[in-house]
């Protein structure tokens, strides 16, 4: 008579799993809808207080210098004190933020804000993510939990870079005040989120942290594919609209929405990998990713016509989005140090950010608008050689 209270146990924790699980895809929504609030928002209020063109750049890399600086060392933070305290500690720390950034009377005075910004960005990230591969479904994948949350973020972002325009014109303070209730809103849901699965039968915990016997390949290979993405990302988000405007006289609403594809792409893509789950550790799939990425880039630098660019955003966002969840899993599906890995996968997203911003705009004003792109094809196209390598004979 014993076999039926096992059985309601195990399904009780599985829904506490889920439960749980679902929380914490909402409270990445909540933050990311925030974050991408005030990061469109940063700009506008740099322009109301008459930034120059380097000026906004500066605002960019202050946001996320720190974060790319701080989030290995974050997530280590994590593996020492858990996940809850410093997530809800980023929370906190970004509700002061928010409500104080409205009182910057100069730009560099703005721009220290956006470094607080993305210090405080960096507390949450990886721990967030960490928690996730806590938090694994005792019978799921991890890839349907990784990409249901990398899902969530993505839509906040769009929806935060959506509302910011809207919020800024009813009053300039208000894209601020809403984003530091949101994270106080976001801190209390993580209170009361568990932060460990419950305890399982012993064979389903040795399911759980059983590694690929290949996976450190797998990790360094994604790792480097997610730098090598997010440096377009990084060359498209700061370097496109000139290149739009300048080149294919694209309005302000065109050039939003050719890079809000990059958003939608990214976001389908993460949300078909949770329900594919053959992808993880086959190499085919990790060998066709940035040569599609590359295909992307030529596209763009090589459009006649506008309507050659959505193809070749599309062709990005999903890559980005495959590069990304790949990064993420990988991190995670080691038992050991899995706030540092989180970190550094972390790391390499926003580093490689900062890297097409910065090398992108030296090539785009030496060379030519076009050419960022070109040589990003090239780097993505040596990237997936060095994969090969990583991976070879697998």
């Amino acid at each position: 008579m014993r076999p039926a209270p096992i059985a309601m146990t195990q399904t009780a924790q599985l829904q506490s799993e889920r439960q749980a699980l679902r929380r914490l895809d909402i409270a990445a929504f909540l933050m990311d809808t925030g974050l991408g609030t005030v990061s469109l928002a940063l700009p506008l209020w740099g322009l109301h207080l008459a930034a120059s063109s380097s000026q906004l750049g500066l605002l960019g890399s202050a946001m996320r210098l720190p974060n790319m600086l701080l989030a290995l060392t974050f997530g280590r933070l994590s593996d020492t004190l858990g996940r809850k305290v410093p997530a809800i500690t980023s929370c906190l720390l970004l509700f002061i933020i928010y409500a104080i950034t409205p009182m910057a009377s100069s730009v560099m005075t703005l721009a220290l804000f956006a470094a607080l910004i993305g210090a405080s960005v960096a507390l949450f990230w990886p721990s967030m993510q960490a928690w996730v591969g806590d938090l694994r479904p005792s019978s799921g994948s991890l890839g349907v939990s990784t990409s249901s949350f990398n899902a969530a973020w993505s839509a906040g972002s769009m929806m935060g870079n959506l509302l910011a325009g809207a919020l800024f014109q009813v009053h300039m303070g208000l894209p601020f005040w809403s984003s530091s209730l949101l994270v106080l809103l976001i801190a209390v849901f993580l209170f009361r989120t568990p932060t460990t699965a419950p305890v399982r039968p012993q064979e389903d915990a040795a399911a759980v942290n059983a590694a690929h016997p290949d996976h450190d390949s797998f990790l360094r290979a994604a790792w480097i594919g997610n730098f090598s993405a997010y440096c377009t990302f990084g060359i498209i988000m700061n370097l496109f609209p000139e290149l739009g405007h300048a080149e294919f006289n694209l309005s302000p609403f065109a050039i939003g929405c050719l890079i809000m594809l990059l958003g939608l792409a990214r976001t389908i893509t993460f949300w078909y990998m949770g329900r594919w789950i053959a992808w993880p550790y086959q190499t085919r799939f990790m060998f066709r990713s940035l040569p599609a990425a590359a295909l992307g880039l030529l596209l763009i630098a090589f459009a006649p016509t506008p309507w050659l660019l959505v193809p070749g955003f599309v062709i990005l966002g999903s890559v980005m989005g495959f590069s990304f969840n790949s990064s993420l899993l990988y991190s995670l599906s080691s038992p050991e140090n899995v706030g540092a890995k989180t970190g550094r996968h972390e790391t390499m997203a926003v580093g490689g950010i900062m890297t097409g911003s910065l090398l992108g705009g030296i090539l785009a004003e030496t060379f030519g608008l076009r050419t960022p792109y070109l040589v990003a094809a090239l780097f993505v196209s040596l990237v997936s050689l060095r994969q090969r390598q990583l991976l070879k004979g697998l």
